[in-house]
């Protein structure tokens, strides 16, 4: 018995000497770990430089974890969608326009006809002067990218919209391109040249990329698009208006990109048009007055007038106790046939007769 005593005594003396043990290197102890891990994240320096290198912590997150040694590199975002990217600096100066029409001759003659091509005429343009010097790109032979030459390409990946568009805005930075900083298709990432074409001429004005001015809006507009074949809709396919006529694409102070800026703005754009609705009235109606997209839908509508739904129950939105007075409105009422409450209210954006409160006439 003594001797198993002192077999379970020597055991347990291991035991404790080792855990002293773990004990002086930290082991078994939860703070001990934590100081033991902050130190080996503190001597890694490749983190801690990828952590420097990033502009903030947002930064930092959205590139990930480090790669496994051996993956291949993710392939950067196109120029439109990413963040800015340095393209290589290369050393070079301008060789002359005659010199890029020796290789790139089949683009001559119809740049020629366009506004940019007269400018080159006169000689107030050369063609480095969008697309940079060119004589490391005519040593190196030419070639997509190569020498630094600026492409303006979508799938250029070695600039940013912004670098691509600060060219363009060198010259046409007044007009209505000085609301362009910070409107909706700048903050998108837009480029000139998703929008207009230099080299050939497309359009009659403007030198878009389509020669129906809105069918270059409606390459992302697509909706807009499906609402000009509504029943009701603004003469937009007839030709009569085109989207310019009430936005503007380089930006505005008002919302929607709207060429007016007033407390009623909307309205004051319609009544361009539409001036019969402006008054003054006698008795005006008060969503009439307020705006105008209260009743209507001015991209197109299934409605008559392009009207937002059908009469009456537009009218009801607001009315909502007219119904009492006539009974049911799905009935044989005059509230469901024809022009509904336009049957008797006609002048339903206002009138001046001094018997026209109920805009009667």
């Amino acid at each position: 018995m003594l001797a198993v005593g002192f077999f379970v005594l020597g055991v347990l003396s291991g035991f404790s000497a080792s855990a002293r043990a773990d004990d002086a290197q930290g082991r078994g102890d939860p703070i001990a770990e934590l100081r033991n891990y902050v130190q080996s994240v503190a001597t890694a320096q490749p983190q801690t430089i990828k952590v420097a290198e990033a502009g903030n912590l947002m930064e930092w997150l959205q590139q990930g974890a480090p790669p496994p040694e051996g993956a291949q590199a993710p392939k950067p975002a196109p120029a439109v969608a990413g963040k800015k990217r340095q393209a290589p600096e290369v050393a070079a100066t301008t060789v002359g326009s005659k010199v890029c029409f020796g290789c790139h001759a089949s683009v001559d003659e119809p740049f020629y006809y366009t506004l940019m091509g007269r400018l080159a005429k006169q000689g107030k343009l050369e063609c480095e002067s969008c697309h940079g010097p060119g004589s490391a790109h005519v040593k190196a032979g030419g070639g997509r990218g190569v020498g630094g030459i600026i492409s303006f390409r979508k799938d250029d990946l070695s600039r940013t919209a912004e670098e691509n568009n600060a060219i363009c805005l060198g010259c046409h930075d007044k007009g209505e391109r000085v609301y362009w900083p910070g409107s909706v298709h700048e903050e998108r990432g837009l480029m000139c040249t998703n929008c207009h074409t230099i080299m050939k001429a497309v359009s009659r004005k403007y030198q878009l990329k389509t020669a129906f001015q809105p069918d270059t809006c409606f390459q992302c507009h697509k909706d807009r698009r499906a609402q000009m074949f509504e029943s009701s809709h603004m003469p937009m396919r007839e030709g009569k208006v085109v989207c310019s006529d009430c936005h503007n694409p380089h930006g505005s102070p008002d919302e929607s990109l709207l060429r007016t800026s007033s407390v009623s703005s909307v309205n004051d754009l319609c009544y361009k048009c539409h001036a019969e609705k402006r008054g003054p009235f006698l008795f005006e109606h008060e969503p009439v007055r307020e705006n105008c997209l209260n009743c209507h839908d001015p991209h197109g509508s299934m409605n008559q007038f392009s009207l937002k739904m059908q009469r009456p129950r537009l009218c009801t939105e607001c009315h909502s106790l007219m119904h009492s007075t006539q009974g049911n409105l799905s009935g044989g009422t005059s509230l469901a046939n024809g022009a509904a409450c336009m049957n008797c209210h006609v002048q339903i954006h206002g009138s001046n007769s001094p018997n026209g409160a109920f805009f009667f006439r």
